[in-house]
């Protein structure tokens, strides 16, 4: 998704795909250097024939933080699972790539877990993240994972753009309870997943993309 992050703020972002190449590889980015990177997941393949290849990223090189996020993808060449290469000062916080998946046992940085640890809501909860149903880690609810030993954990963001905000999947009655919940909010901690097209605030807009997708 990025080559170089020189200053840049990354947020509640996702990178799937294929990335393949030399050195300095990573499934959402190539090179970190500054901004913050929070609350982000990669299941980008990452392939690179030199040094520092990650799944999430490549090369860590100051003292600006990653933190809540996670990889899937697999990783081949010199590097790690989550990170390939970090500075000794850089700071990487709760944050999570797949052993068995990525084919990587170890890591720069992050913290390995087996895919059904990565699969279950408590890995995540009990690290801090915040998600829809739960509200001691927040009530911003910026992931989402309704089941365990389903899924890995999504962005919220990425069910509620077509009205399904709250579990189970599916558009439907507990998710007009949620915005009713939500109604007229305008802070971040406030809006939760109900905010459907992002403007920053609930409202008739939103209530308007979950009608037309009702109870699909």
């Amino acid at each position: 998704m990025v080559g170089v992050n020189d200053g840049g703020s990354i947020e509640a972002s996702y990178a799937l795909g294929t990335v393949d190449g030399f050195s300095k590889l990573g499934g959402l980015i190539g090179v970190y250097r500054q901004g913050g990177v929070e609350n982000c997941y990669s299941g980008t393949n990452v392939k690179g024939r030199y040094l520092y290849i990650g799944g999430l990223v490549g090369s860590h090189n100051l003292a600006w933080g990653i933190k809540n996020c996670f990889s899937y993808g697999t990783v081949v060449g010199q590097g790690g699972g989550l990170v390939g290469g970090i500075d000794s000062w850089a700071s990487i916080q709760n944050s999570f790539w797949d052993l068995e998946s990525s084919g990587m046992t170890t890591s720069a940085a992050g913290t390995g877990k087996t895919t059904e640890e990565m699969k279950t809501l408590s890995t995540f909860t009990s690290a801090g993240w915040d998600f829809v149903g739960e509200a001691a880690n927040g009530t911003a609810d910026v992931w989402r994972m309704c089941a365990d030993g389903v899924d890995y954990p999504r962005l919220s963001w990425e069910f509620s753009q077509n009205g399904d905000l709250n579990c189970p999947d599916g558009v439907g009655l507990e998710d007009l309870v949620y915005l009713a919940g939500r109604w007229m909010a305008s802070t971040p901690a406030t809006v939760g997943a109900a905010d459907v097209n992002g403007n920053g605030r609930v409202g008739i807009e939103d209530f308007v993309v979950m009608a037309e997708n009702w109870m699909r």
